[in-house]
């Protein structure tokens, strides 16, 4: 399933005394699909239901729909600083283009997104 930097471990955990929620859960959804796969959110969640598959890593729960847990192979959640601030990223495995070119665009070589 998705894997967990230290440094997300770390941010994610700040968050979660923050606001006072250190029993949460992290849910990972899916936003869309785009040409070149899916996209996926995060989100504090208090529990987990029978449809999930429940990971833990550097102390997080990190929980995913089942269905979804095939996308999200060789995943890593990462937390990025910059000099704009940071933020939290899911890096994905490389998923297979269907543009022709490795484009991951749909209109394949010499298209655009």
């Amino acid at each position: 399933m998705v894997k967990i930097t230290e440094l997300a471990a770390q941010k994610v955990k700040e968050v979660l005394k923050a606001q006072n929620k250190e029993n949460a859960l992290l849910r990972l959804y899916l936003v869309g699909m785009g040409c070149g796969g899916p996209n996926f959110g995060m989100t504090l969640d208090e529990s987990k239901t029978e449809d999930d598959v429940l990971d833990q890593e550097h102390g997080v729960s990190i929980v995913v729909e089942t269905k979804l847990s095939m996308y999200l192979e060789g995943a890593v959640i990462d937390y990025i600083e910059s000099d704009n601030g940071g933020g939290f990223e899911i890096r994905m495995a490389k998923m297979p283009s269907s543009g022709g070119c490795d484009s991951g665009c749909c209109g394949g070589c010499g298209g655009s997104c």
